[in-house]
């Protein structure tokens, strides 16, 4: 069986148990506790030695980072969301990066100085978090463009790009990024939380985000 590991407010991981909802392959989620630093007992670093997640463990074959993860197991499976067509293929991971070197990224600026800071005890990095909204800003327009031509980010059909920037922008909401001005992304994205892919992780992002937070704060209060 496929082992995935990761924790349920990273994004990465998401992206990851998103794909695999989507091709239907069975797997057994491993929700690592980071703060306990899980993440690096010998155990798992069997898996992945940088200590990171996420990671998957697919009958004896391991493998990080989540757009690799992605690609390995749509080709896997031989499936259209990620396309053989050699151009198709090549818009796919355009977009692929743009949501994680991007969309993710300035999001994560964000979410950390928001959120995160606290649970390791450090001071909000302010022009770490003014660049997360001036990135974020500057980069949801381009989506926004790309939705007015494509029913889909790539093209007429999901792709892995499509799931990948999903997941990119789940923290939106906690990271109070308002996307209503953006029309075609705003009904792009609700279509896909919709699906059942997306459902069979969790309703919302958001109530799952603030409830764990919550319960986080509760305890170091």
């Amino acid at each position: 069986m496929l082992h995935i590991y990761g924790t349920l407010l990273s994004s990465p991981t998401n992206k990851v148990r998103y794909v695999a909802n989507y091709l239907e392959i069975p797997y057994e989620f491993h929700s690592m506790n980071l703060a306990a630093s899980e993440q690096h007992k010998p155990e798992f670093l069997k898996i992945n030695p940088l200590g990171k997640v996420p990671a998957i463990n697919d009958h004896g074959f391991t493998l990080a980072e989540s757009n690799a993860i992605i690609r390995y197991l749509a080709n896997k499976q031989q499936s259209p969301l990620y396309p053989q067509d050699l151009q198709q293929r090549a818009l796919v991971d355009q977009w692929l990066d743009y949501a994680s070197m991007h969309i993710m990224m300035a999001l994560s600026k964000i979410a950390f100085n928001t959120y995160f800071y606290k649970m390791i005890n450090t001071p909000i990095d302010e022009r770490s978090l003014q660049d997360g909204h001036k990135f974020i800003a500057s980069y949801l327009p381009h989506l926004e463009s790309q939705l007015t031509s494509t029913p889909f980010i790539a093209g007429k059909t999901i792709t892995l790009a499509d799931i990948a920037l999903l997941a990119a922008l789940d923290t939106a909401e906690v990271c109070h990024v308002d996307l209503s001005s953006f029309s075609h992304l705003t009904a792009w994205r609700k279509k896909l939380m919709g699906e059942k892919f997306y459902r069979d992780c969790h309703e919302s992002f958001t109530t799952v985000f603030k409830k764990i937070v919550a319960q986080r704060e509760a305890k170091t209060s």
